[in-house]
């Protein structure tokens, strides 16, 4: 029992680098793809000397060659599987690329594409070599990347080696990402080599037992493969994150967390194997697998159509049915040509044309027309607009392949009681820290409810203009502008190209603020509003959009709840409006766009009828409209908003003072904007400082209002 603990210790941290390792991975080589890109475009690249986030593209092909190369080295398994030394120098490989990883920039893609390549190697020599903890290593994997990231609000801080991690506040102990990998590293290496020696001694004193029998190899064919793609495309963008979880079925991350926890680590149970054997034998092996993929997808259309706890709750039922599928992607056989290393990359390649389908769902509209032979490449990448459920129910029918075609055999195993013991307790000690650590933040209301600071800002998905991250740039000139009211738009909650982070979540706790959140396209990419004022009410609008999907959130707030006026009563709410506008598109098809029939012509009068249903004819509600309109102060539309009780803060000022998006050719242009409507103005300004312009390819804008007529505050 020692042993097979050491081995599923072993497997789980492996599994936790692997699932780490591959989440930066991806992230890192499409903001350092789309960095060099944009530099291409620099007329003057010295001028870019000190920017954050700027990678040459000579650099990023260089890293694109090493993924690339890393990743085949599961093809290693074919070779050195039978060497009792194999999963030891796996091993290693995996820990020196993960210390590597935090020794120099340049080394962190370099590195963690080593700790990807050699984690799929480990992966492969595990099947063959312990077949049974192959479910463990992705199990314990992505159940410790979801408690590492609720400990930072989905944030995986460990990638920074400059970050402190506080142990204990009342004993003042903290330690440095730094320092502590490198140590987690080190340990692991010396820990394998003693479970190694363990097993080889113990291997060795069973030889020479009369009626020695080898024990079978495990194997993974072709079905298994594709089977291993499916279930990490799964739980990479969608089951294996409680935010993702949260966001599809509109509830509670942290409500959502404990369960998935528990969700990812029962299988491991040997009962509950055993009571899912029993019940999988209820059914004819013909349509065994058939009820299982129909039961899977049942449960993703359910989490994805519906909202709530019943949603939430089939989204953590599907991802315990992930889990227990693991067992049958692999066979036990005796076989002197294992191909499992080439398996294992014939399921990366399955993930990565989910992964590339996946992303074109969000960024389908951005795709740029090619030449012949390929001008139909466009056209399909397009149509993967909407097609996130879709997507995620082919990876179910995927993954369910090995149990449909297995129909004389169900994996599933009980075990030893004491092995059903300790998994529960390790179900319920994850769990209960889970809880423990993604608990809510508290608000901190207005200084003064009287005075407000209301200030809009286009994040650009979480990175700077040249794809720097800039979560904490956000939070901090938030914090020094004084912002009780920031309406953000280009938000992401969870994508993979956003490090898996769920931006809404993490600025609102880091701030500590309530949030509401509108996704414009799948359920992971839109609109938000995080406020210091009560938030009554959130009704969010998509807008009629052939190009990217545009849409406008309306947010009701309450600060007459804060003061004791004894005119509040007659006040009413203050009423939030948040859009996000398509571009303005020349052509389409080679053919000029009439003006009646641009994207962002319907959208706007879509939006003011909306907004004249809900409050004429009296128009006597407090309003704000703002966000990014995509369209500068000399176009019609913006003439259509130009009416005496409309506010715009900046008019009448030099065109070169109110520019809120710069351009990497050098142009720049006014695209984001705050209106008001009965509401007194106190103060406007468009932060240009240099620490706003690493933050994003647009600027925050920022006014002061006052609550009511009436009330005075400070310029």
């Amino acid at each position: 029992m020692r042993r097979d603990m050491f081995r599923a210790l072993e497997a789980g941290i492996v599994g936790w680098l692997l699932v780490q390792a591959v989440r930066f991975v991806y992230a890192m080589i499409y903001a350092r793809a789309s960095s060099a890109d944009l530099v291409q475009r620099v007329a003057n690249t010295a001028s870019l000397s000190g920017v954050p986030g700027v990678v040459e593209r000579a650099t990023v092909q260089g890293e694109i060659l090493v993924l690339i190369v890393v990743l085949l080295l599961p093809l290693l398994a074919l070779i050195i599987h039978r060497w009792e030394i194999s999963i030891p120098f796996a091993v290693l490989l995996v820990a020196l690329g993960r210390a590597l990883a935090l020794q120099t920039a340049d080394l962190q893609v370099p590195g963690a594409s080593l700790v990807v390549g050699a984690g799929l190697l480990y992966l492969a020599l595990i099947i063959v070599r312990r077949s049974a903890f192959f479910p463990s290593m992705l199990l314990l994997g992505f159940a410790a990347d979801q408690l590492v990231r609720a400990l930072d609000n989905t944030y995986d801080h460990t990638w920074q080696s400059d970050y402190t991690l506080v142990l204990s506040r009342d004993l003042n102990a903290e330690i440095e990402i730094g320092t502590l990998m490198p140590l987690i590293a080190i340990g692991l290496i010396i820990f394998t080599i003693l479970v190694w020696w363990t097993e080889y001694s113990a291997r060795r004193a069973e030889r020479e037992l009369e009626g020695y029998a080898p024990p079978l190899n495990g194997s993974m064919n072709l079905w298994g493969g594709l089977a291993l793609g499916a279930v990490l495309f799964l739980e990479f963008t969608l089951l294996g994150l409680p935010n993702v979880v949260a966001r599809w079925s509109e509830t509670d991350y942290t409500g959502i967390v404990p369960w998935l926890l528990a969700a990812t680590l029962l299988p491991l149970v040997p009962e509950v194997r055993d009571q899912a054997r029993r019940f999988a034998g209820m059914f004819d092996g013909a349509w065994r697998g058939w009820l299982w993929a129909l039961l899977l997808a049942f449960l993703l259309v359910v989490g994805r159509r519906f909202d709530g706890i019943p949603a939430g709750i089939a989204l953590v039922v599907a991802q315990f049915l992930v889990g227990l599928t693991l067992w049958w992607l692999v066979h036990l056989e005796i076989t002197r040509r294992n191909a499992t290393g080439l398996m294992v990359i014939v399921g990366v390649i399955g993930f990565a044309a989910l992964a590339v389908g996946d992303y074109f769902t969000y960024d389908y509209a951005y795709v740029r027309d090619l030449t012949e032979p390929y001008q139909n490449v466009g056209d399909f990448l397009r149509s993967f607009r909407n097609m996130g459920l879709g997507l995620a129910l082919v990876a179910a029918l995927i993954l369910s392949i090995p149990m449909i075609l297995a129909r004389r055999r169900i994996p599933w195993r009980g075990g030893k009681g004491m092995y059903t013991f300790v998994g529960l307790a390790l179900v319920l000690a994850v769990s209960f820290a889970g809880a423990s650590v993604a608990v809510d933040n508290i608000v901190r209301r207005p200084s003064n409810p009287d005075c407000l600071r209301v200030a809009t800002f286009n994040i650009h998905g979480g990175y700077s203009q040249f794809f720097d991250l800039n979560l904490e740039r956000v939070a901090q000139l938030t914090e020094l502008n004084g912002a009780d009211i920031l309406m953000l738009q280009e938000v992401e909650a969870g994508r993979m190209s956003s490090y898996s982070v769920d931006q809404v979540l993490w600025l609102a706790r880091r701030l500590d603020m309530e949030a509401v959140f509108y996704p414009q396209n799948e359920a992971l990419q839109g609109l938000a509003v995080l406020s210091r004022v009560p938030i009554a009410d959130m009704i969010g609008v998509e807008l009629p959009s052939e190009g990217n999907q545009a849409a406008f959130m309306h947010v009701t707030l309450d600060p007459e709840r804060l003061v004791a006026d004894p005119l509040a009563g007659q006040v009413g709410d203050l009423h939030l409006y948040n859009a996000w506008l398509g571009f303005r598109v020349v052509a389409r098809d080679g053919q000029p766009i009439p003006e009646g029939e641009q994207d962002q012509n319907i959208q706007l009068q879509t939006m003011l009828n909306w907004i004249a249903a809900l409050h004429s004819p009296a128009w006597t509600d407090r309003i704000i409209l703002g966000g990014t309109f995509n369209f500068g102060p000399d176009s019609p539309l913006y003439a259509a908003l130009d009416a005496p009780a409309i506010l715009d803060p900046f008019a009448g000022l030099q065109a070169n003072r109110t520019m809120t998006v710069y351009l990497v050719d050098g142009t720049a242009a006014r695209y984001d904007y705050l209106w008001t409507f009965n509401v007194p103005l106190t103060s406007a300004g468009i932060d240009n400082s240099p620490e706003a312009a690493n933050a994003s390819d647009h600027r925050s804008v920022t006014i002061g209002i006052a609550r009511r007529e009436g009330v005075s505050c400070a310029p």
